[in-house]
Parts: C-alpha cells; structure tokens; sequence
C-alpha cells in the first residue's frame, strides 16, 4: 500500500492560475463582445498578481506530495513527489511576474481579435501553470506531464491567428518538431526507468553506470534541446516566432524558455553528477560544452542577415540557449568548492532575459500595430515617431548584446564566470566572442532606428501606446537598468534560491 503524503496549500499559487485560466474562458462566454477583450485580460492579470504576491510576501515551504510505495524487500522508494523550496519559489516568481508582463503586452493585441480573448488567456495562464509546476517536480513523471502541459499549450497558441497562412504554418511546424521530441523524452525516460526501476531523480542520480543509463540521459538531453532552442534542434524557432502571433512569440522566447532551463538545471544537478555518473563527468560536459558552442556561434552568425525583427530575435534566442547550455556544463562540471555559482548564474540570467526580452517584444506589439510590418522598414526613423520607443528598443538589444550596465551584461559575466571556475576556459572565451558578434547584428538595428531616414511612404504620425503597453517597456526600463546598476539584491535572491535546490529523496 503506497504512502501518499499531501500538502496542497504549498501549490495554492498554481491553483489561483489555474482558477484565473478559467474564468477568463467563463468571462469569455458570459459577456457581451465589447467587454471581452478586456475582461479577460484582467481576470488574467488579477490571478497572476495574487500568484505573484503569494510567492513574494507570504513563501510556503514544504512537501506538497509525496507518494511513496515499498519494495519486495521492504524498502521504500519515492514514487511521485513536488517540493516547494527556496529554488521552486524564485523560478515560480519568476514565471508569474513574466506572466504579468506578457498579458500586459497582449492587451493591445487582443483588442484587435473578434473572439477568442478568453481562449488566449487560458491557453497562456495554463503554460504558465506547467512552467510553476516545472520548477518542484522531484521525478520524471511529475517532469513529463508539466512540460506537455506547456509544450501543447504553446502549440495552439503559435497557430492561434487561424485565419494567417503564416501561423498556422508556425503552429504546424511547432507541432511536428515538438511531437518528433516528446517522443525522444519519452524514450529517454523509459531507458532510465527500465535500468533503475525508478523515475525519482534522486535514485537516477545514484545508480550505477550502464549503457541503459547512459542512453536515456543522452535522449532526455536530445528533449532538452528542444525546449530551449539548441542546436540541431532550432529548426522550428525561427519560423515559428516569425509567424506566430507576437505575444505568443514573447511567450516562446520567456516562460517556455524557463521550463528547459529548469529542466537542464535539475538533470545536470541531480544526475550527471549522481555516483553512478562518477568517472563520465567530464565526457558529458564536453558532449553539452560542443553543444553550448554550436548553438551560440550558429545562433549569433545566423542572426547577422535577418532584416526581420522577430525572426533576428529568433536566432538571437538561439545564441541565448548557447550561454545558458554554457551554464549547465558549468553545472555538471562544478565540483564542491563551486558551491552554487552556476545555478546562481542561470537563474540571474532567465530573469534578466525574461525582462529584456518582454520589454523588446512589447515594443514590436506596438510598432508593428502602426506600421503593419516587422521588417526593418517599420523601424527606420523610428527615433523620429517615437523616441520613448527607439530608446526603449535600444536599451534591450544593447541589454541583449551584453553591454553595460545593462542586466544582460552581468547576466552573461556571471556565466562566463561560472564556465571559468568549472576550468571551461575556451567556453568562456567562445562566449566573448559571441557578445562581440552580437553587437554587430543589435548595432545594426540600433543605427536603422537612429541614423536612417523613415522609408518612403511611412506615416510620420507619432506612434500612440496603449497604458498596458507603456507600462511593460517602463517596468522593463527600469528592470533593466536595476539589475545592472544595483545586481546585487537580485543575484543574492538567485544564490538563496540555488542553495534551497536539492533533491527530494
């Protein structure tokens, strides 16, 4: 008789989100269609801001679940389990402040659908849902159905403009790659429950080597490409963020970023460096240290030519994977006195990359509503139109490259810091030359902004923002800057939370 353990309350932030998915699907069908629009988007909004609070001012640490069965030797092992930590409740935070930012950035779009607002919501409060539960999974089960909650969920949202070749195409794209790696993740799985006879990471983490062992964690890493956009599993990101929606494509670029991440942190932390592994450290983190190169100098090269904004940022987030896989080879390199240091690293960069990154798409919402475009047209002259927005733009592709005292400059000096320190020297020096490249592409954006003449035919009104979209480029201003400037009570949140990571057992 197995030994189930439950404490729920640890989960009420997922359940508000969940609550809030749907009742914007209720407010959806209860309203008349000019109040729809924005009804949703502030169900939305109110259930992340409590989930956020939740989190924030009033943190529940603890067991949450707990099953627990006993062997024909009266053993006992873990079954299924959910832990609510230090590290849970940093990534968590993380996920619904994202959230907040991207129903924000989705109003002004969503005010342009006819129907469909409280589906988009959903679809999204249902993602972020998946990426909470992500964050406390202590088995691979628990792991697996988190992340096809996301992963099915992001694929209607790519093609949720039904009426657009291109997102459907996106949303086709996403859906047959996405298959193609749920498959490999979950024949990893098997080959990792068919040598150890468990899927708890921490009986994983301490099996004894073996070819069966071997093979599912080079599978679940193959799943793990894909989640975060690595190479050769990119095919789908740059068509997709082209064609699906731009909410969705600040969707891709964020919070389902976050749940590989996560994903890659826990694998690396609990089970490259298990005892079983003892002996084969170094052959998996130069397999993932060639990885983190390719896709950093394929994403960074492949982004020199694109004239289109949303595709650019594409393979930049390719070139972004590279840096975080940089810090899961750290990770599974690091040895004692390495203490926390990359986990530190990687969770400073997501949320550094999370703000960023929403300011960047919030103001493409905007900028592509007035000139119909995302090509590099719609943002020559732009500091003429709008100059609030040109600089917020610039600020992001600068924070983006890397370059001081903006939050991806320290994001990225505590990764390459970290590859450092786990003696990965030619990672760091690969990832010195991938900020030079890069500022050649982001530069680029930023002279066409500033220094070229709006192209013929441009209106040259000035360009009108909604309230919820000035308010995300300002908290992303201002968040930029902050984690530049004053890094240090956010990378000490980061460290805290990297400590509490533990397996639970």
């Amino acid at each position: 008789m197995p030994n189930i353990d439950l404490n729920l309350h640890l989960l009420m932030p997922e359940f508000i989100v969940l609550a809030a998915a749907f009742a914007a699907i209720v407010t959806e069908l209860i309203l008349p269609e000019d109040r729809r629009a924005v009804a949703t988007a502030y169900t939305s909004l109110i259930g992340l801001i409590v989930a956020l609070c939740l989190l924030l001012f009033s943190p529940a640490e603890g067991v949450a679940m707990k099953v627990m069965a006993e062997g024909a030797d009266g053993s006992s092992h873990m079954v299924t389990g959910w832990v609510a930590n230090g590290f849970s409740i940093y990534v968590r935070a993380l996920v619904a402040f994202t959230g907040i930012l991207l129903v924000l950035l989705s109003m002004s779009y969503t005010k342009r659908m006819d129907k469909g607002h409280g589906e988009f919501y959903a679809l999204v409060l249902f993602s972020l849902f998946g990426v909470m539960l992500v964050s406390g999974v202590a088995d691979l089960l628990n792991l697996f159905v988190s992340l096809e909650l996301v992963t099915i969920s992001a694929f209607i949202l790519a093609a949720f403009k039904r009426t657009d070749l291109r997102s459907a195409e996106a949303g086709l794209k996403y859906l047959v790659i996405g298959a193609v790696s749920t498959g490999i993740l979950l024949l990893g799985i098997a080959f990792l429950y068919g040598h150890t006879g468990s899927l708890s990471f921490a009986a994983i983490g301490a099996a004894t080597g073996g070819p069966l062992l071997y093979v599912g964690l080079a599978l679940l890493l193959t799943g793990l490409l894909f989640k975060i956009g690595g190479v050769p599993f990119h095919v789908w990101i740059p068509d997709v963020y082209q064609g699906a929606p731009t909410p969705v494509t600040a969707f891709l670029a964020t919070a389902s970023k976050t749940a590989g991440i996560v994903l890659g942190i826990k694998v690396a932390d609990s089970m490259l460096k298990g005892s079983g592994l003892r002996g084969h450290e170094l052959s998996w983190v130069a397999i993932i240290g060639a990885l983190a190169v390719v896709t950093l100098l394929f994403g960074t090269l492949a982004a020199i030519p694109q004239r289109n904004i949303k595709r650019m940022l594409g393979y930049s987030s390719v070139g972004h994977a590279g840096y975080m896989l940089m810090g899961i080879a750290a990770l599974a390199a690091a040895g004692p006195e390495a203490g926390d240091k990359p986990v530190a690293a990687l969770l400073f960069y997501l949320l550094a990359y999370a703000i960023t990154s929403a300011t960047a798409f919030a103001v493409i919402v905007v900028v592509s509503s007035s000139s119909g475009t995302h090509e590099s047209s719609g943002y020559m002259g732009l500091a003429k139109r709008s100059p609030f927005l040109a600089f917020a733009m610039a600020l992001s592709l600068l924070s983006l490259a890397g370059v001081p005292p903006m939050s991806g400059f320290f994001g990225k000096f505590l990764i390459l810091t970290a590859a450092v320190e786990g003696k990965l020297v030619i990672l760091a020096l690969v990832g010195a030359v991938g900020v030079v490249i890069s500022l050649y592409f982001y530069l680029n954006w930023i002279r066409d902004m500033y220094m070229r003449a709006p192209d013929e035919g441009a209106s040259p009104a000035p360009i009108r923002l909604a309230w919820s979209s000035s308010l995300v480029i300002w908290i992303g201003i201002i968040g930029m800057l902050a984690m530049g400037i004053a890094m240090g009570p956010f990378h000490g949140w980061a460290e805290e939370a990297a400590q509490a990571l533990g397996v639970l057992k």
